[in-house]
C-alpha cells in the first residue's frame, strides 16, 4: 500500500476536528485542556475516554482503544483505513493525492465493484417488480412481506436463468474479471461465467454511505444452501458485514439490538415495528460486536439459531469484551422469528423480547435438558463447569459461579475445583511465554536485548496507530527478527489482520497505554527496524 504524504494526512486531520466528530457519538465534557466522555466503543457508566484536541487524538483507559480521527471513523463506521480517509476527504472537500499505478488500479477496481453492486441491486429489484417471472413476488406475498418493506430494503429477485445478470452487466460494459471479483458470477468447467444467485430472493447490504457492498439470497424452494451470501470482495468482508445496521442505528430502541436469523427474518422483524434488528452473514465476530456497541448496550439473540453464529457462550464472550450484554429468547414452536410473528403477532413478539433471558443462564439450562439431577449429577457439574470456565470476566464468573453452585446443591469450592480441573486441561499456547526464565535469559533481557525489546514495542505501537504502514513494514521486517516471543506473536497478528484487531490483545493495549502521547514517525520506525536487523547474538525469548 502506497503511503499517503504526511502533509496530506496532517491537513486531513486538521480539517476534521476530532472534538466535533466525537460530539456526534458522545457527551463530551471539558476537563482542562482535554475532553472526557463515556467511551463509544464499550459500555461504561464512568467516563474513561479522553479526547486530546492538541494532538487530535483519543484514548480510552477502559478498553485500550485509541488513535486519531481516521481511527475514530474506522471504528464508528466499521470500515478500512483507506475508506476512512476517503470519507474524511469527502467530508471536508479535500482530494486524495495521486496514488501509485498499483494503488490507483485498486481504487478504480473498488469503485467499479461498487458500481456493479449498485447496478445488480437495481436489476434484481426491477426484476422482482416488473419481470415476467412472478415467483419472487408470490413468495414475499405468501410470507406477508409488504411493498413498503420491499422498497425499504430494495429487495429483488434472481430468476432461474443461469446468465441473466451476467448478460445484463456485460451489456453495461463490465468485464468477466470484474464480475468474478465482485462475487456475482462463477465459472463453470469450461470457464464460462454463470450467475451465482438463481431462484432466490435477493437482499442488498447497504453501508452508512449508501453503497451496496454485498448480497444475501434466500432460496424460494428447497435449494442448497437455503441462504447464500456474497464472498469476500474488495468492498466487503464477511467478518465485518452487518445487514440493516444503517437502519437499526437510527432506531428509537437504541438500548438493544435484535440479532435475527438471516436477512429475510430481519426484514420481517423490521416490518413488524422492531427497527432495531440486524443480522450477519455467518459467524458473529469481535468486529461485529465492536460495531454494534456504538449504537446499543445489549444484543438479543434467538437461541434456536445461535449455532449459526457460533454458539451462545462464544457470542456472549465476544460481546462481553466489547461491553455488550447478551440476552436470549426462545421461539417456542416457531421455526424462526419471521414465523413467530406470523403465527402469534407483533405484540407477542414484543412480550417475548421483554422477557429475554440471561445468556449464561440460558446456556446452563440448555446443557441440563434431559438430565436427571440425581442420576446425571456429575454430567451436569461437568457441563456447568465448562460453560463457567468460558466466562472471561473474573467478576462475572464469580457471580455465576455462586448462583450455579447453589442451583446444583454444591459448595462454591466444589464447583470451582471442577473449573480449575478443566482449565488445567487446556493446552498452553506457548511454552516459551509461560515457562520461568533462567539466569542467562534474565541477563539477556536486562542487558543486550533491552534495546531490541524497546524497538519491537515502538514498531507495534506505530503499526497499531498507522495500519496502512503494515504492508511496507512487513516487506522490510520478517517476524524472525523479533527477540521476544509475545512481541513476535503480536506482530504476526497485525500483519495477518492488516489492522488493529477488533478484540485488542491485553498485551497490545498495555503497550498503547505505555506510549500514549509519544509520537512515532516513519523515520523513527525505520531506525527501530535497523536495531532489530543489526547483527547480534539472537534468540527468541
Amino acid at each position: 500500500m502506497a503511503r499517503l504524504p504526511d502533509e496530506f494526512i496532517s491537513q486531513l486531520k486538521s480539517a476534521n476536528d476530532i472534538v466535533e466528530m466525537f460530539r456526534t457519538y458522545a457527551d463530551l465534557k471539558k476537563r482542562g485542556r482535554t475532553y472526557v466522555c463515556c467511551c463509544p466503543f464499550h459500555s461504561e457508566k464512568t467516563p474513561s475516554c479522553t479526547v486530546y484536541p492538541e494532538s487530535a487524538s483519543f484514548y480510552c483507559f477502559g478498553c485500550g482503544v485509541g488513535g486519531d480521527v481516521i481511527k475514530f471513523v474506522m471504528l464508528t463506521d466499521n470500515i478500512s483505513y483507506m475508506e476512512a480517509v476517503r470519507t474524511l476527504a469527502q467530508r471536508c472537500g479535500m482530494t486524495i493525492p495521486s496514488q501509485s499505478p498499483e494503488e490507483k488500479k485498486k481504487t478504480q477496481f473498488r469503485d467499479r465493484c461498487l458500481e456493479i453492486n449498485r447496478e445488480t441491486a437495481n436489476f434484481y429489484y426491477l426484476n422482482l417488480l416488473k419481470g415476467s417471472d412472478k415467483t419472487g413476488l408470490q413468495y414475499l406475498k405468501h410470507y406477508h412481506i409488504q411493498p413498503e418493506t420491499i422498497k425499504k430494503y430494495a429487495i429483488g429477485y434472481a430468476s432461474d436463468d443461469w446468465q441473466a445478470l451476467h448478460y445484463h452487466l456485460r451489456q453495461k460494459g463490465y468485464s468477466d474479471e470484474e464480475l468474478l471479483t465482485a462475487g456475482l458470477c462463477r465459472p463453470n468447467q469450461h470457464d464460462k461465467l454463470y450467475d451465482k444467485f438463481r431462484h432466490r430472493i435477493l437482499f442488498p447490504v447497504v453501508d452508512f454511505r449508501g453503497n451496496v457492498t454485498a448480497f444475501g439470497g434466500k432460496a424460494v424452494e428447497q435449494e442448497k444452501p437455503p441462504f447464500l451470501i456474497t464472498e469476500d470482495t474488495p468492498v466487503s468482508s464477511r467478518n465485518r458485514t452487518i445487514f440493516s445496521l444503517q437502519l437499526a442505528r437510527n432506531s428509537n430502541h437504541a438500548k438493544s439490538i435484535i440479532l435475527a436469523e438471516d436477512y429475510f427474518c430481519t426484514a420481517a422483524v423490521y416490518q413488524a415495528g422492531f427497527e432495531n434488528v440486524i443480522s450477519v452473514p455467518e459467524e458473529f465476530t469481535a468486529l461485529h460486536a465492536q460495531a454494534v456497541i456504538q449504537y446499543a448496550k445489549e444484543i438479543i439473540l434467538i437461541s434456536s439459531h445461535a449455532a449459526k453464529y457460533g454458539n451462545i457462550q462464544k457470542i456472549r464472550n465476544l460481546c462481553s469484551h466489547a461491553g455488550l450484554a447478551v440476552k436470549v429468547v426462545s421461539l417456542q414452536d416457531a421455526q424462526d422469528s419471521a414465523g413467530f410473528i406470523r403465527k402469534y403477532g407483533n405484540e407477542e413478539f414484543r412480550n417475548l423480547l421483554a422477557h429475554a433471558g440471561d445468556a449464561v443462564q440460558t446456556a446452563l439450562q440448555n446443557s441440563w435438558k434431559g438430565l436427571d439431577k440425581k442420576r446425571d449429577r456429575y454430567t451436569m457439574i461437568q457441563k456447568s463447569a465448562k460453560i463457567l470456565s468460558g466466562i472471561r470476566n473474573p467478576l462475572e464468573q464469580e457471580i455465576y459461579l455462586n448462583q450455579t453452585a447453589e442451583d446444583l446443591n454444591l459448595t462454591r469450592e466444589q464447583l470451582q475445583s471442577e473449573i480449575d480441573r478443566l482449565n488445567h486441561k487446556k493446552p498452553v499456547i506457548s511454552e516459551k511465554k509461560s515457562r520461568p526464565l533462567d539466569k542467562s535469559e534474565l541477563f539477556s533481557i536486562n542487558q543486550p536485548n533491552l534495546k531490541q525489546r524497546r524497538a519491537e514495542e515502538q514498531i507495534l505501537v506505530y503499526l497499531s496507530r498507522f495500519p496502512e504502514e503494515i504492508p511496507n513494514i512487513q516487506e522490510k521486517l520478517s517476524p524472525e527478527y523479533f527477540v521476544t516471543a509475545m512481541h513476535c506473536q503480536l506482530y504476526q497478528l497485525l500483519c495477518e489482520s492488516g489492522s488493529l484487531p477488533g478484540e485488542t490483545p491485553p498485551e497490545l493495549s498495555a503497550l498503547l497505554k505505555k506510549y500514549q502521547g509519544i509520537e512515532f514517525t516513519a523515520e523513527s520506525t525505520e531506525a527501530c527496524i535497523k536495531v532489530l536487523k543489526s547483527p547480534r547474538k539472537r534468540g527468541i525469548l
